[in-house]
């Protein structure tokens, strides 16, 4: 056992009882056992099935009348697991900032079909990813800011981004300017919210989220885009990696990239995706390494009761869980492998 997890600066005594209440829900998740019966299930109606005999899926999922529609119940359970948490939670701020990506990715939606309905640009012939109803902010308030220009009915730090980037975007239209954009203010966001709390846990957690969005950048760039120019817009600061090194680091030979990539707990996660470029031209097990490392951080969770960990790391185990499930049903009603399913998912993230 690392005995990093016992080397604890401070107690915080207020999550005592969220602690406790975490612990009931840990038992809660879904085991191995559950995922290999879903895996192997004959198609979206009996994994449905299985989930309606398992708490909390079997409230979540009772809204769910079409095979098709399984999306809408993982967006419920999500909500439904927000909700909870941030009610017990004595910083229910803490809990609205593992769930800020959701509005940021119904804001990079709504603010595309405005900006093309508003300049009368061509609109995309692509189906537009599904708005996640998951969010802090209700799906319903962002439509009416963003139609009617008009922030008030927001909280004062959404209406604030919007002030700000709205004439950017007016300015440079182009979806992929304005996805740099709210990835950009997304992890300024998070690292300054994360500040507020002087907690190195958190801090590191963060830094390693960045670092995980850099990794996967700079591999697709590199490889699927071909474009490296294009990482010095597209790699974000504020990681435990330096951007300039990786910027360097992107023109060398591949051999060079593995042995000379920044950061220990990387390098086997670097070479795994080399790896698995030369075999398959796939990146597909890239985005599943990365949360191991994030998950293995947050893990410190299970042996504190005093403190944030337990709380932080239920959301990521959570969100693991939710993602899991999201591919294995995409895959069956797909009718396609795993690994297409993944990479679908990660391709919209």
């Amino acid at each position: 056992m690392n005995s990093d997890y016992f080397t604890i600066p401070t107690k915080d005594t207020r999550y005592a009882y969220t602690t406790g209440r975490i612990r009931g829900l840990e038992v809660r998740l879904l085991r191995e056992a559950d995922f290999s019966r879903m895996k192997q299930a004959g198609g979206v109606g009996e994994i449905l099935q299985i989930l309606g005999k398992l708490f909390p899926y079997s409230e979540s999922m009772k809204k769910v009348q079409k095979e098709e529609d399984f999306e809408a119940g993982l967006e419920e359970e999500s909500k439904r697991t927000y909700a909870e948490l941030r009610s017990f939670c004595p910083e229910p701020d803490l809990t609205d900032l593992f769930w800020l990506e959701n509005d940021f990715h119904n804001l990079k939606i709504l603010l595309k079909i405005h900006f093309q309905e508003k300049l009368s640009l061509a609109v995309s012939s692509s189906v537009p990813p599904a708005l996640s109803q998951a969010g802090t902010q209700t799906v319903e308030a962002l439509k009416e800011a963003i139609e009617k220009e008009n922030f008030a009915v927001l909280s004062s730090e959404v209406a604030n981004l919007l002030e700000e980037i709205f004439p950017l975007v007016e300015g440079n239209p182009h979806p992929e300017f304005l996805d740099n954009l709210l990835d950009k203010r997304f992890f300024q966001w998070l690292l300054s919210k994360v500040e507020e709390y002087s907690d190195p846990f958190l801090r590191k957690l963060i830094q390693l989220q960045i670092d995980s969005f850099n990794i996967k950048t700079f591999f697709r760039i590199q490889f699927l885009r071909k474009e490296r120019e294009l990482l010095r817009d597209f790699l974000m600061k504020g990681g435990g990696l330096d951007k300039d090194y990786l910027l360097r680091l992107a023109y060398q030979p591949k051999e060079s990239q593995i042995l000379e990539f920044p950061g220990g707990e990387f390098r086997e996660v670097v070479a795994a995706a080399f790896e698995e470029w030369d075999k398959k031209r796939s990146f597909f097990s890239l985005d599943r390494y990365l949360d191991k490392l994030i998950l293995k951080h947050t893990g410190r969770g299970f042996y504190i009761t005093f403190g944030r960990e337990p709380l932080v790391n239920y959301i990521f185990l959570k969100k693991q869980e939710l993602k899991r499930l999201r591919v294995i049903l995409r895959e069956k009603l797909a009718g396609v492998s795993t690994e297409r399913a993944a990479e679908q998912i990660i391709g919209s993230s």
